[in-house]
């Protein structure tokens, strides 16, 4: 499988679809920082954290440029124009409206050059939990994605590897390679980015019930992470060549 950090970079242009706060688009920039003439695209649907990105990389030896733009568009990326295309974590919120995933996959086959590669992570769907840790990760998505439905919101939709292979294979993708990995998180401060996500939502919920029962549940997902020394994240990594 396609290891980005181990391919020649030089003079390639890496494009990073749904940069967010910006954790993979810092990974990019520090292997791209050993090529010469290497171009790093970083696009978002919001552009919230560009500014506090591009200052950080204000003195890198890596050409960053910022394009607020959809996923399902890319505006401002032309055709064939990007050897290496980075989506992680983004997918299940792009398919959180229904058929929006095949479309981006779609739009990522067009601005790849011929030849190139797509490389995606994402978590598997809720049902995978096997062990006590992974299930404490269940358990945060299922909460957070009531409140989202709760507040008019657009929950994220997690895509089951097999199926992205069918996917990416009707986007005209080739070669695809995918493998299942772990993360493990220790202690109960894994749940402090779930808690302050969840307590921005409880002020939109519509009752106080509402607003106890969530604060109840993360409560007692807190102890069950204590008890089990954390929470484990399932994703998998899927790699697939651009004919």
């Amino acid at each position: 499988m396609l290891d980005i950090a181990k391919v020649n970079l030089t003079g390639k242009t890496i494009l990073e679809v749904g940069s967010g706060r910006g954790d993979t688009t810092r990974h990019l920039v520090d292997i791209l920082s050993g090529y010469r003439d290497a171009t790093l695209l970083v696009t978002d649907i919001s552009d919230q954290f560009f500014p506090i990105l591009r200052d950080e990389f204000r003195n890198k030896p890596v050409q960053v440029q910022f394009l607020r733009a959809g996923a399902c568009e890319l505006q401002g990326v032309p055709n064939n124009a990007v050897d290496y295309l980075v989506c992680n974590y983004t997918l299940c919120a792009i398919n959180a409206q229904a058929g929006a995933a095949i479309i981006a996959l779609q739009r990522f086959s067009e601005v790849l050059k011929r030849g190139g590669y797509l490389l995606i992570e994402e978590e598997f769907p809720l049902n995978f939990g096997c062990t006590s840790a992974q299930q404490i990760w269940a358990q945060k998505w299922r909460i957070l994605k009531s409140a989202m439905l709760l507040i008019g919101k657009f929950p994220y939709n997690e895509i089951a590897p097999e199926l992205l292979v069918d996917l990416c294979k009707l986007a005209g993708f080739t070669g695809i390679e995918w493998a299942v990995c772990h993360e493990k998180l220790a202690g109960v401060e894994a749940l402090d980015f779930f808690r302050r996500r969840l307590d921005g939502m409880l002020l939109e919920l519509p009752n106080n019930q509402l607003r106890t029962g969530f604060t109840q549940l993360a409560d007692e997902l807190r102890e069950k992470a204590r008890d089990a020394g954390g929470m484990e994240v399932p994703f998998y990594r899927l790699t697939a060549h651009n004919r």
